[in-house]
């Protein structure tokens, strides 16, 4: 009895692993799906970032064009400094483990062909492995260049904003590539009708030749591939418990069968379907092995290395824009000497236009920014569940060999653990609020500027009203002026006395006609010079609030853009520093 409640409990604590491994897998395949999306919106979000960052530029030149604002003389210049791009001097710790493991394993990959006969060129072999080269720039570690610029009006202050928008621009480009948010991918589906039909199928080796460029594996190639291989691999578990739930049943029939030893059942017939559950549970053990250790070959190699590229290549991109928007935080300290009393140029419609194209580039920008950060965080921790998640293997994957951790795996793990970490801390909320603000102020100004329109229709409308009314005094007079003076040649006497009465009445009647209408005139013309003075006022406070716009908001937006940059590169700098070797 004691031997048979042992049993039980050791089938029962079997039942009880299988089915946490079915689960691991089910939430290790649900996250790697996310991470599909994630990666999809990621590089959607970064690339409407690097074109907010473009519109946000061109938006603020062409609104400056319409402020005519001169910059006072007085104002101190912006003294720029360019400080060289520090690069690492060596490759990172995890790196270098990466590519030790992949130049053993060529190796012994070398080592058995050359057993089996196979003709290998050692040149081309050896020239493939090796650490990628990393260059240091000499001479240049301490130098700075300091710039002096002077800028005369609000236009060319926006023209040197616009040379640094564009230059943060670019420095997105190397994070575009590894997430391929260069091309339409995340618009448009899969490359190609094959790459698609890579991702519906199972994985195979044909997927790295669809989905590679210049040899090395893009980042959504190899997520596809890991999720492909996720979904393998929960089927395959699932089998395995249903094969396991059959080897277990007939193991017990044989085994009541020895102990009671009934003579109407055929032992070897139970046996025989033991002996078959057996091996077709050995069989699916061996498949789930399979695939696990086809899943650690592409997390310790491709995405291993992919995510330190990201990391590092991210790294460099808020390193570049810190640089880049503390210019134009000194650039735009400049404005302090605006002055709005030296124009009085009224608001066209074209810059009343472009007004409300700043604001919504501005609200873009702030919009795209809050959704750029929010993809990177939510995509690193849904890597970060699933490398955890791979790193517990299921116990007795393999019938007398025990799963052996990966310590690239390990630190990997490690690493982007770090990376959302760093990325938790660093918060945009006071750039987002400094953003909005100017946001807000562009979209006052923007009422302001219809006010203004409003008022300069009206007296556009009570212009041309007044010029209506004058030539019709004009022609009033005119005929009461022909109905007063007798024709030349022709005395009253001639006309006739009878009709002296008549003339003279009507002529009573035009008089007052021409008094009524020039009183009208007077009256429209009063509501024409009140309509000016409240024109004037309008221009005059769209141009004190055009002032405070830029001068109190637009700075505020630059220096808090490079606090956030800095914090955010000093962040991920300490994840990209921080690291082991792997003995």
């Amino acid at each position: 009895m004691g031997a048979v409640a042992s049993r039980g409990q050791e089938d029962a604590a079997r039942v009880a692993a299988g089915r946490e491994h079915m689960k691991r897998c089910r939430e290790r395949r649900r996250l790697m799906r996310e991470a599909v999306r994630l990666r999809r919106h990621l590089a959607a979000s970064h690339a409407a970032y690097l074109r907010s960052l473009t519109h946000a530029a061109s938006a603020l030149s062409r609104f400056a064009v319409g402020e005519p604002l001169p910059v006072s003389d007085h104002a101190p210049p912006a003294v720029i400094v360019h400080r060289p791009v520090v690069a690492p001097s060596t490759p990172p710790p995890l790196l270098r483990s990466i590519e030790q493991q992949q130049q053993l394993r060529r190796r012994a990959q070398e080592l058995e062909e050359e057993l089996v006969g196979a003709a290998v060129d050692d040149h081309l072999v050896g020239g493939g492995a090796g650490v990628p080269s990393v260059t240091r720039e000499e001479g240049g570690g301490d130098e700075e260049l300091r710039m002096v610029v002077r800028h005369r009006s609000l236009a060319e202050v926006a023209a040197g904003l616009e040379e640094y928008f564009l230059k943060a621009s670019v420095a997105g480009d190397a994070v575009s590539s590894h997430l391929e948010a260069s091309n339409d991918e995340f618009k448009r589906g899969p490359h190609s009708i094959l790459g698609a039909l890579c991702c519906l199928s199972a994985p195979s080796v044909a997927h790295d030749r669809v989905d590679s460029i210049n040899g090395e594996q893009r980042h959504s190639s190899t997520l596809q591939q890991l999720l492909a291989w996720e979904k393998k691999l929960y089927r395959e578990v699932k089998a395995r418990e249903r094969l396991q739930v059959q080897h277990d049943k007939k193991k017990a029939e044989l085994s009541d069968q020895e102990y009671s030893r009934k003579i109407d059942v055929d032992v070897l017939k139970l046996k025989a379907a033991w002996e078959k559950a057996r091996a077709q549970l050995a069989t699916a053990s061996q498949a789930v092995a399979a695939t696990s250790a086809s899943i650690a070959e592409l997390r310790d190699t491709h995405l291993a290395r992919q995510l330190l590229g990201l990391c590092h290549a991210t790294l460099d991109m808020w390193r570049a824009m810190r640089q880049h928007h503390e210019a134009q935080g000194l650039i735009a300290q400049q404005l302090r000497g605006l002055s709005s009393r030296t124009s009085m140029d009224p608001t066209t419609e074209i810059h009343h236009e472009t007004t409300r194209a700043l604001e919504v580039a501005m609200s873009s920008w702030c919009a795209a920014l809050g959704h750029l950060a929010k993809h990177q965080r939510d995509y690193v921790h849904a890597l970060h569940g699933w490398l955890k998640l791979t790193l517990q293997e299921a116990p007795a994957v393999v019938d007398g060999a025990e799963a052996v951790a990966s310590p690239v795996a390990a630190e990997l793990a490690a690493f982007v653990e770090r990376w959302g970490q760093a990325l938790d801390r660093v918060h945009c909320a006071d750039v987002l609020k400094s953003i909005k603000s100017f946001a807000g102020a562009v979209r006052s100004l923007y009422g302001l500027q219809s006010d203004e329109l409003r008022v300069a229709r009206r007296v556009s409308q009570y212009s041309r009203e007044l010029d209506r009314k004058s030539r019709m005094l004009r022609q009033v007079e005119k005929s009461y002026y022909d109905s007063y003076v007798p024709p030349m040649g022709l005395s009253l006497w001639h006309r006739g006395m009878r009709h002296w009465g008549d003339d003279g009445m009507h002529a009573r009647d035009a008089s007052n006609e021409v008094a009524q209408r020039r009183d009208e005139i007077a009256a429209c013309r009063r509501t024409v010079e009140d309509e000016m003075r409240k024109h004037a006022k309008a221009i005059d406070a769209t141009r004190s609030a055009a002032v405070t716009c830029v001068q109190g908001k637009l700075p505020a937006v630059f220096q808090s853009m490079a606090v956030f940059s800095a914090s955010l590169a000093h962040a991920l700098e300490a994840v990209c520093r921080h690291g082991t070797h792997v003995q």
